[in-house]
């Protein structure tokens, strides 16, 4: 039987992906916070991901979450982003291999944050705030794709600042003489907003192996625009990591009139591409919201009232009446989009005169099919793919 190596301060805090430092460590009690910096407020803008070594005796972990609330960066500052420590309790998890997570029951919050008790335990497990999306998932899924080739066609369209492959998945529609036209959807511009790789992961897989109907329609998806955050982490995400004047925001959504990234380059030529001789009907752009006790931070993206003509805002409030029929979040449209803003779905706007829409999933609240309130989970924000398409595709086809 092979032996078990038990450690005396159990955490390990440095490796890919991982967001958390220690701050104080005795015998049976560790405490840390999210290795976040200190530039960023919100509260809610950060995550929290370690290691923690087989260890023989219950611990004690202390988690401290920052309560910044100030930033000289331009595009950061959110008011009303409440203190995400009350909301802690409900939203940590435990992993074995950061693909199957559990909650942690006994979780207890703090002034400052939570209190979690960990068992002994003689394997490494990981311990999230939140449902990270692992890294190698994005690998496995472009494999499962890349095997059904037939069914959809999976290409490298760019690379990043730090020259790993972007990669677009284009499924060509059931019956192509009858194309209506395309629809576009993508995730993960920022870090740590993993809700919308989980549903991509799930449309991208349910539009190649049959499971989502895509009817009379091409679908274009990008489902990780930042490569280097999901890999590296906030050491590698742009948001965080000004490299020079140019770089001082980073803000992914905030380029899309610029096209100062790659990665935005990239992207919009795969849009452009996958447009080519059809039309793009409407694109969706998966993030996770903001937190206060008010919001969950669920919504979708709306024009703000008499910035485009009446037709095409009052055809947008009726496919978010349609959405949130079949997607389970807060059904709040939430009117912030301008044609000029310098974001996503203003660029689709511009470019091709289609509904574009910001999807805002809460980090700490679920839905369930009754629309009650519930605990996050993996296939929980796994649902929100096929659902999201199953709106997309029943609105057009009315």
């Amino acid at each position: 039987m092979q032996s078990v190596e038990f450690h005396a301060a159990p955490i390990e805090a440095v490796f890919p992906q991982s967001c958390g430092r220690v701050v104080n460590f005795r015998a049976g009690e560790v405490t840390m916070a999210p290795d976040t910096p200190d530039a960023v407020p919100g509260n809610g803008q950060y995550h929290f991901l370690t290691r923690v070594q087989p260890h023989r005796d219950r611990l004690t972990l202390i988690i401290e979450w920052p309560q910044r609330n100030t930033t000289d960066l331009q595009g950061f500052y959110y008011p009303g982003n409440r203190n995400f420590a009350e909301v802690l309790p409900q939203i940590c998890f435990l992993s074995g291999d950061l693909r199957k997570w559990r909650r942690i029951e006994d979780a207890h919050g703090t002034p400052r944050g939570v209190r979690l008790e960990l068992e002994p335990c003689d394997e490494p497990v990981y311990v999230g705030v939140g449902l990270p999306y692992a890294a190698e998932r994005l690998v496995e899924l472009l494999d499962f794709l890349r095997a059904r080739d037939e069914d959809c066609a999976v290409r490298p369209i760019g690379f990043s600042r730090k020259g790993r492959a972007l990669h677009g998945i284009l499924y060509p529609p059931e019956r192509p003489e009858r194309c209506r036209g395309l629809f576009v959807v993508q995730a993960y511009q920022h870090h740590s907003e993993w809700a919308g790789l989980y549903a991509l992961d799930a449309l991208a897989r349910g539009l190649a192996d049959g499971s989502v109907d895509r009817g009379d329609f091409a679908w274009a998806l990008i489902p990780c625009l930042n490569v280097d955050a999901l890999a590296g982490g906030w050491r590698e995400d742009l948001m965080y990591t000004a490299t020079g004047e140019e770089d001082k925001c980073g803000n992914f959504n905030r380029d899309w009139l610029a096209f100062g990234y790659p990665e935005v380059q990239a992207a919009a030529r795969f849009y452009r591409e996958a447009a080519a001789g059809r039309p793009l009907l409407h694109a969706l752009d998966f993030h996770m919201g903001w937190h206060s006790p008010e919001s969950s931070g669920g919504a979708l993206s709306v024009f703000v009232e008499g910035t485009v003509a009446a037709e095409a805002a009052e055809r947008e409030r009726a496919f978010a009446q349609r959405f949130f029929e079949c997607v389970p979040i807060e059904s709040y449209a939430w009117p912030v989009t301008r044609p000029d803003r310098p974001n996503f779905a203003s660029w689709v706007w511009r470019e091709f005169g289609a509904l574009a829409q910001t999807v805002e999933v809460s980090r700490f609240m679920a839905f369930d099919a009754q629309r009650q309130a519930c605990p996050i989970s993996r296939p929980y924000f796994e649902s929100l793919g096929p659902l999201a398409a199953q709106a997309l595709r029943a609105f057009h086809e009315d």
